[in-house]
């Protein structure tokens, strides 16, 4: 007697290139609570469609490793709209070649305090095709594969200030790469967009390595930046850190007004470093 065995892989290899979505943020605010997301079929099959919202923000670790942290059910003190925002339609089917255009309304609670609000939106994409089937000594396992895509949903309330204090630059290194540590304190009611760019100088100035991440601060972090030692010779450096504020162009109109635009921190040492 053969045993079925459904099984969901949350896949994104052939099914990202072919469920599109734009934009990657979605904006709205007190003026105006509506916002507009686009999902588009690219592949000749049907898919189906499925928004959901959960509230989440990127943390790192002891170590500068970087993940998504997600709250199911995110306590009142948390600056969450995930149980405020709804999305028509919720669920659908895109044929191929289709787009759909998803409208979301926020109705958040009276009385909110000036800043930030937000959630993630999640747009899961199945294939309508008959699940894959495998064999293996009488059982059978249909495997579907779902594909989550993640976008932000942004509510500012009044006005948004925001602005960073960073710590001093720390390195260490490994027998493959160089790392640098910096601590990052968020300042005012809102996340901090920005691009971080980081600069190795080797004693007559001649830029030696580069690294460029675009960086989101919703609370404090500590970031870790890695580069390969096969760049370094003995000799001395300077490492020079620099985070530019940019709020993209996904908010069509921004009204945050950050305490500064450009943060800098830099530290020279001589490699291999002293231990």
């Amino acid at each position: 007697m053969k045993k079925y065995i459904l099984i969901i892989l949350f896949a994104a290899s052939t099914i990202y290139s072919q469920v599109i979505i734009s934009p990657y943020i979605v904006y709205m605010d007190k003026k105006d609570r509506f916002g507009t997301f686009l999902v588009q079929n690219k592949s000749l099959e049907e898919y189906e469609i499925n928004i959901s919202f959960v509230f989440g923000y990127p943390t790192t670790d002891s170590l500068g490793s970087g993940t998504m942290k997600y709250i199911e059910n995110p306590a009142d003190s948390l600056p969450s709209i995930a149980n405020w925002v709804r999305a028509f339609p919720k669920s659908f089917i895109l044929v191929p070649e289709q787009k759909q255009i998803v409208r979301m309304t926020v109705r958040p609670k009276r009385d909110l305090e000036p800043g930030t609000y937000w959630t993630r939106m999640v747009t899961s994409s199945t294939p309508k095709s008959l699940p894959v089937d495998t064999l293996e000594e009488g059982i059978s396992a249909k495997i579907r594969f779902v594909l989550n895509q993640v976008t932000t949903v942004i509510y500012r309330v009044e006005t948004a200030t925001t602005g960073l204090e960073l710590a001093d630059l720390s390195l260490q290194s490994d027998s493959t790469n160089l790392q640098m540590y910096v601590d990052i304190k968020r300042e005012g009611n809102s996340a901090y967009f920005g691009d971080m760019i980081t600069r190795i100088f080797n004693e007559y100035g001649d830029t030696v390595a580069v690294d460029e991440n675009f960086i989101q601060v919703y609370y404090d972090m500590k970031k870790r930046i890695d580069f390969p030692l096969e760049n370094l010779e003995p000799g001395k450096y300077r490492v020079e850190l620099e985070i530019l504020f940019n709020e993209k162009e996904d908010i069509p109109k921004s009204r945050m007004v950050p305490d500064k635009f450009t943060y800098k921190k830099e530290l020279e040492f001589n490699y291999p470093l002293q231990k």
